[in-house]
């Protein structure tokens, strides 16, 4: 046995109060020299080598020790930062804690957790210059600050705590806040300090401060200590000579955020054939359903958003990174995406009621993780708009980040529950009005935004839940889809209709309404009947809502003394006695609703078509044979199998002059000919058709001239005077000009629709 072990036996700790080995401030420094430069004189004593054989070490006191005289001095310089200068003293690690199986997982929570308070007390009690040495070269107490970096339990996480288990978390997280908090102060005094790049090397170089270290460090206390967070932001961030690597940095783990959030879409919903798939921390899909397993996913995709928040916070630049990533763009998608097959799995779960606090959890953290997705897409937003006023002076840019914030909602416009969920927590009409204050938008595409979610479904059941006094995010989304079963406590608590429908019998509804009329009496039963059907027809809910004034808005705009109209009594329906074969539908609505026959009436349509183009006919006039061809025209549709019955038509022909009537005459033959069946006559037919008569009419419309000559309105050039008949026929032209339009629409469609020129 070596002597270093047997002194480690002695029974000193029984004569004094404090160990035998304590460490002695020895630290001097008259030079003012940082700790890193300087060496100090260091001095010990040991057992001498000629000890009697008949001393019982391990039986000794530390008197019988010092009146032997059997401990000699010696002394060494040596530098201050040096592993020699450290004490004996154990680390332990930080125990981390599993809301999953409660009792066996964090039976060890407490104990262990005593034992790593205990080591945080003793880094805040050890001086500057034992501190750094303890840090710089004992391996188990960065390992013991690491620890809880690895594993950190989150604020979300933290108020599932209760009790003992409450006291030693916020215990632990407040003492390493201060030993972070002193490893990052490297000027204690004007005798105690280091070199700043030296004291950052050393925590790189140890893994005290890396980049995950930083945004687990802002996870934990950006809510509680902000200027601590940008202290160590500063700190990590100082070193201009590694720009590059920082940016390399942040560009890698942009890359990892992305490829998480995707495999954890495939781990849910399943993965492409062609999909490249990634391991990450979460175990594949079980083939039967596990609510241990959904809180695995939801927890990890929170703390995913979580980081990739906590990331664009301490390094702005990454957000421009991650916005030419198209980090942003896929946000929406992933967001419907994982929630509604998430939703679907738990939906109507025998868990839901063996495995409560869990499934209670489970939700808890949907909804937490939902309000980062949302939290997350607004700071993209938020940039954007932080950049169009930045360069309020350079109008092309300023036109690049509205483009980019008019594609980002654009892009959310195709998920419509995200957009609505977004547009609930941050008003989109009220950031198209801050762009429009600063800058040159087309204010066309904002407004067709707004009105595209306005429209949508999901906005108006948002619209009210939000008069039902839901205002907080995490509530809204809540209701993401109406098959989460524990929200029926909360709708309890609030005031409002209830999403269930609830049957109660028409006699224990009168016998309510009564109760609740004989304590106001001022009330209609109008109003009360809408007041149970808003409270699950639960009078108790809306006695204690007319005495606290607290009805929701839908309801107060009812008047109180309204009264209730009962529904007309429905009509005996008659018993039908059917002879023979009973039909097959019930009532006309049921025989119109039957869809069975779609399918074969479209077969049949579509097998009777012949697809060929023999009888389209060309629209397009040809007058080359109008001279060769004589084409026999009409100006009486009807036929002679169609018997005139109008007096009036009779009167009209034999009033008609000879002219007029050997036109007909000669029409009236040609029309004989026409086919009835000919449905659809030829256009050029008709156009050639109508010519002719209008030719045939035009010397009586033109005041008689034989030769079809249209009147001289023009005349001679001015100043040399105009003729007798130029100035009648101007005359004449401004009588007959029609007092309107001098085309009818309607009449004419009529006479094309007869001629078969337009479908009927």
């Amino acid at each position: 046995m070596s002597i270093e072990t047997r002194l480690s036996k002695l029974k000193l700790g029984d004569v004094l109060d404090q160990p035998i080995y304590q460490y002695i401030n020895v630290f001097k420094n008259p030079g003012k020299l940082p700790i890193n430069q300087i060496h100090i004189e260091r001095t010990w004593q040991e057992l001498k080598k000629n000890i009697p054989s008949n001393f019982n070490i391990l039986n000794g006191s530390l008197e019988d020790v010092e009146k032997q005289a059997y401990l000699e001095t010696k002394t060494e310089v040596i530098p201050a930062l040096d592993k020699r200068w450290l004490p004996k003293v154990a680390f332990f690690n930080f125990e981390p804690l599993s809301l999953l199986h409660w009792e066996q997982a964090n039976a060890s929570f407490v104990v262990k957790n005593t034992l790593y308070i205990d080591s945080l007390d003793y880094l805040l009690k050890c001086d500057f210059h034992q501190f750094w040495c303890t840090v710089l070269f004992e391996t188990s107490a960065v390992a013991a600050i690491q620890s809880l970096l690895l594993n950190p339990i989150l604020p979300f996480e933290s108020k599932y705590l209760q009790g003992e288990y409450l006291e030693v978390y916020r215990s632990v997280y407040n003492k390493f806040l201060l030993v972070y908090d002193k490893l990052l102060d490297f000027n204690k005094s004007e005798i105690e300090f280091m070199n700043l790049a030296f004291g950052l090397s050393k925590l790189k170089e140890n893994k005290l401060l890396t980049l995950p270290i930083v945004i687990t460090l802002t996870l934990l206390y950006k809510d509680s200590n902000l200027s601590f967070i940008n202290k160590v932001t500063e700190l990590y961030f100082k070193d201009t000579t590694e720009v590059e690597f920082y940016i390399q940095e942040v560009d890698t783990m942009i890359d990892q955020q992305l490829v998480v959030l995707e495999m954890i879409g495939g781990h849910v919903c399943g993965f492409d054939a062609s999909a490249t798939i990634v391991p990450i921390t979460i175990e594949k899909r079980p083939p039967v359903f596990s609510l241990s397993w959904i809180y695995s996913v939801v927890s990890y995709l929170l703390y995913t958003l979580q980081t990739s928040s906590a990331l664009f916070q301490v390094y702005k630049p990454g957000i421009e990174m991650a916005l030419n990533k198209n980090f942003a763009y896929r946000l929406p998608f992933i967001y419907v995406k994982i929630y509604r097959e998430l939703y679907e799995l738990i939906d109507e779960r025998e868990e839901s009621k063996t495995q409560q606090e869990l499934f209670k959890i489970v939700i808890d953290t949907m909804n937490a993780g939902r309000t980062e997705f949302v939290e997350l897409f607004h700071t993209f937003i938020s940039h954007c708009l932080d950049q169009a006023l930045k360069y309020m002076g350079v109008p092309d840019t300023q036109q690049l980040y509205v483009e980019t914030y008019i594609r980002l909602l654009s892009t959310a416009l195709e998920d419509d529950y995200f957009i609505c969920d977004y547009n609930a927590t941050y008003s989109i009409a009220t950031q198209n009005e801050m762009f429009e204050s600063c800058c040159d938008v087309d204010s066309t595409r904002t407004q067709f935004i707004v009105s595209c979610i306005e429209k949508l479904p999901r906005n108006k059941k948002l619209m009210e839940l939000s008069k039902l006094q839901r205002q907080t995010v995490e509530a809204v989304f809540r209701d993401f889809t109406p098959i989460v079963s524990d929200e029926l406590e909360v709708e309890k608590s609030l005031p409002g209709p209830s999403r269930r429908d609830v049957v109660v019998e028409n006699s224990e509804v009168e016998r309510k309404i009564r109760n609740i009329m004989d304590m106001f009496p001022h009330l209609g039963d109008g109003f009360v009947l809408q007041c149970l059907q808003s409270y699950n027809y639960n009078p108790e809910d809306v006695i204690n809502a007319i005495l606290e004034n607290n009805l929701p808005p839908h309801l107060t705009e009812i008047p109180f003394d309204s009264i209730r109209i009962p529904p007309e009594p429905e009509l005996e329906k008659p018993v039908l006695a059917y002879r023979g074969k009973k039909p097959e539908y019930n009532d006309t609505l049921a025989l119109l609703n039957d869809k069975s026959e779609i399918k074969a009436i479209k077969k049949l349509v579509l097998e009777g078509v012949q697809y060929n183009y023999d009888n389209i006919y060309d629209d397009e006039y040809d007058d080359r044979d109008d001279d060769n061809v004589a084409i026999s025209i009409t100006d009486n549709p009807v036929t002679e199998e169609m018997p005139i019955f109008n007096p009036n038509r009779q009167k009209s022909k034999v009033s008609e002059d000879e002219e007029e009537s050997d036109v007909e005459e000669t029409q009236k033959g040609a029309s004989s000919d026409r086919n009835k069946m000919n449905f659809c006559e030829n256009p050029a037919v008709l156009r050639e058709r109508r010519a002719t008569r209008y030719k045939a009419k035009q010397p009586v419309r033109m005041g008689g001239s034989s030769q079809g000559k249209a009147p001289d309105v023009v005349g001679k050039p001015k100043g040399q005077g105009q003729d007798k008949s130029t100035i009648l026929n101007r005359q004449k032209k401004n009588v007959n000009k029609s007092s309107h339009a001098n085309h009818n629409r309607k009449s004419g469609a009529q006479w094309k629709r007869s001629g078969g020129m337009i479908p009927s």
